[in-house]
């Protein structure tokens, strides 16, 4: 690292009950070969020996600073990391997750190289107690216009592993929430397609801890205030995505939040009542066929990046 240079590039760790993995992951990120970077680690108040754990990390390497947070922030934990960030890039890190020595390199050689891309990830490997399940199927390369981009995004977001790739900074905090609600982590990387596509790296340079999926439902009820964000878990995104974000409110873009919304009622709707799954079959099976495809017309990802190809491992 050169030192007369200015540091480019922040890691935010959330860490929250992560004293058994953490060690393990600072050090793939320690080993990176870029090492011109600050890692911030915010502990979100962990009743565990988070805390031990970080404070021992910070003593040994100058680029690590720690922070506890006197209360638990939960999503906004991760917005107080990217506005604590002064450098042209940022990424977060899980505390559980684990990288190879050229991610880093390789992300920000893309974002230099890119100018008109705001983020950078490469494909990304899932494990679940030490054995592989499997590529993520999120890191799809976004290079066309901004409606294309966002809609094609919105149709098949899929485990969302692109949000630890690297970001331009001032992208990333021009479109975080201030207020949390579900899925605001597909709305935080729809809105950073307004300012730019997003690459893939056709090589696998991260491994992920996988969750199970039914966690993502149990999230929809923590995370609702009130029974219509209950039943329609996409609500509040769409609102802040069309409200907020003001993203381009196109027939085509209000079809994909129509059709993706109805999709997610469906989908919590078919795990938590099942009574009313049966009755509504009919319903569901007509909106398959004739409608929801309809609406998402456009949205394959399919195409070959004029940035990045996908390949396999």
């Amino acid at each position: 690292m050169n030192s007369s240079c200015p540091t480019r590039l922040t890691i935010g760790i959330p860490a929250y009950k992560n004293a058994l993995t953490l060690r393990t992951s600072v050090e793939t990120l320690l080993a990176q070969t870029y090492g011109d970077f600050k890692i911030l680690i915010s502990d979100d108040n962990s009743p565990d020996d988070t805390q031990a754990v970080c404070l021992e990390l910070a003593s040994q390497d100058s680029r690590i600073e720690y922070i506890r947070q006197p209360k638990n922030l939960k999503y906004q934990n991760f917005g107080f990391l990217l506005r604590s960030a002064k450098t042209e890039y940022f990424m977060w890190a899980a505390g559980d997750d684990r990288w190879h020595p050229d991610f880093v390199r390789s992300c920000i050689e893309v974002l230099d190289a890119n100018p008109d891309i705001v983020l950078a990830t490469p494909r990304i490997e899932f494990e679940m107690e030490g054995k592989s399940t499997g590529l993520s199927n999120a890191t799809f390369p976004l290079t066309g216009d901004v409606e294309d981009n966002i809609r094609r995004y919105l149709a098949a977001p899929g485990d969302n592993s692109r949000m630890y790739g690297v970001f331009r900074t001032e992208a990333g905090q021009r479109s975080f929430p201030l207020t949390s609600f579900h899925a605001y982590d597909l709305a935080f990387c729809a809105a950073t397609l307004r300012f730019g596509g997003h690459a893939e790296i056709p090589r696998v340079l991260m491994v992920r801890d996988q969750t199970p999926g039914a966690n993502y439902l149990l999230l929809v009820r923590a995370d609702s205030t009130t029974t219509i964000s209950r039943l329609l878990p996409f609500f509040e995104m769409s609102r802040w995505l069309l409200q907020k974000a003001k993203i381009p409110r196109s027939a085509k873009m209000l079809g994909t939040l129509l059709a993706v919304n109805v999709d997610r009622h469906f989908w919590y709707t078919d795990y938590f009542h099942k009574t009313y799954t049966r009755i509504n079959q009919p319903i569901q099976a007509f909106w398959r066929r004739y409608v929801g495809w309809r609406l998402l017309e456009g949205t394959s990802n399919d195409s070959v990046s004029a940035v990045s190809t996908r390949e396999n491992r």
